[in-house]
């Protein structure tokens, strides 16, 4: 319902822009979706684009990975008046300059800062919003879904769309913490959610991003990216993952972390089999896992760790990424066989909308891969991708999708034949 922005081709495209109520959080024009990897010169945009074609509004666009952000003059000055500070990076994120200045875009920490500064859409933006989303999730096939930025607010606009009889999703969710001092607000947050009850809900722990996306080159890795002085960004430290597992882990809770380079997700590993020595105990999930080392793997077989991938991200991702990663780190890309083999559990998701909201994407990238880029080793997945894409808990609602190689055929949700 928002603006789509993976029409554009080049960075001129935003003149092609038409203004809809929808696509305005107050008065900031917002959309999603742009990749410079899609357009001739695979050069990061620059904020000159917007001011052309936005000379009075405040623009702020998200990249299609959901970790960097483009902003124009008037987002800039209105940011500062809020404190954003755009002279220097910030830890885990980077601003972008060049000689002449900001240059428009930020990344990870710092994007996700500004973010967190733009006006909230309203209680009715958002209520349409999960409307539609769940239309969209039924028709691709899907009953369950994991929502990794819920909020209580969120939560309580769903208590009453399933009260109206309006839900056809459940809902595992996990809360946001931004950093070590926000852990407690977070947690709030959960009790919060914990205490609204709703079938179709549930809430499982706190989630912290600890580095960012191969596509903006900002994902952690053991080497740096190839002909670049640069193997990304990191936004926790050592000690502050450490600090959020045993946060978690005390309270009984889970924790999800986003890792996508093989060295953020070997720290995590490590940070956990630390709290795990010091005598506590309880569940670790790790979000996307692209790069995966084998000694990473070793460590994680100890631990209570479930691991989420998108199979799908290797049809956009495999026409670029010989291009931004050295031969060795490709080959710890999409390790899900031995992930199976090391009899680690292992779940898949479309990542929507960060990619297209499909069943049958992961399907083709699970039996395309071994052979699509000759450049990358990937083990064949040898048992069903079916398997791996089924609800843990079969008995959350008897729900069912029917699909051949070519669509899907037939939605339930909790009994009831829904598509």
């Amino acid at each position: 319902m928002g603006l789509s922005l993976n029409f554009m081709r080049t960075e001129n495209s935003v003149s092609e822009i038409k203004i809809k109520p929808e696509y305005l959080r107050g008065d900031w024009l917002v959309g999603f979706g742009w990749d410079q990897n899609q357009w001739p010169n695979q050069q990061l945009p620059h904020l000159k684009t917007l001011d052309q074609f936005f000379p009075d509004r405040p623009v702020f666009f998200s990249r299609v990975d959901g970790h960097s952000s483009w902003i124009n003059s008037v987002a800039m000055r209105e940011f500062k008046k809020q404190g954003y500070d755009f002279s220097a990076d910030i830890i885990g994120g980077k601003i972008y300059h060049d000689q002449n200045g900001f240059t428009g875009i930020l990344s990870d920490q710092a994007h996700i800062k500004a973010l967190m500064l733009l006006p909230s859409f309203s209680d009715s933006q958002i209520e349409n919003f999960c409307l539609t989303s769940m239309k969209i999730f039924n028709q691709a096939g899907f009953t369950h879904v994991r929502d990794l930025s819920m909020t209580s607010h969120l939560w309580k606009i769903l208590c009453k769309i399933q009260t109206a009889g309006q839900q056809t999703i459940c809902i595992d969710g996990f809360i946001t913490a931004e950093s070590v001092s926000d852990l407690p607000r977070a947690f709030s947050e959960y009790l919060d959610c914990e205490k609204n009850k709703n079938p179709y809900l549930r809430i499982h722990g706190l989630k912290i991003f600890v580095d960012g996306s191969l596509g903006s080159k900002t994902a952690y890795l053991s080497e740096n990216y190839l002909n670049e002085n640069n193997s990304g960004l990191i936004s926790w430290s050592n000690s502050e993952i450490q600090q959020a597992i045993e946060f978690c882990w005390s309270k009984k809770i889970a924790i999800a972390v986003h890792v996508i380079g093989d060295q953020a997700v070997h720290q995590v590993a490590l940070a956990a089999r630390t709290v795990s020595s010091k005598g506590y105990e309880g569940k670790i999930h790790l979000e996307h896992v692209q790069l995966l080392r084998p000694e990473t793997l070793s460590i994680l077989k100890s631990l209570h760790v479930t691991i989420h991938m998108q199979p799908c991200h290797w049809l956009s991702d495999h026409l670029w990424l010989d291009q931004a990663l050295s031969e060795n780190s490709m080959s710890y890309l999409f390790q899900w066989q031995k992930i199976v083999k090391n009899k680690i559990p292992l779940h898949f998701g479309s990542d929507s909308p960060i990619e297209k909201t499909s069943l049958l994407n992961n399907k083709k990238a699970i039996e395309q891969s071994p052979n699509l880029n000759p450049k990358v080793r990937i083990q064949k997945l040898e048992s069903d991708f079916k398997a791996y894409h089924a609800h843990p808990d079969s008995a959350w609602t008897r729900s069912k999708t029917v699909f051949n190689d070519e669509q899907v055929i037939e939605v339930f949700f909790d009994s009831k034949k829904i598509i």
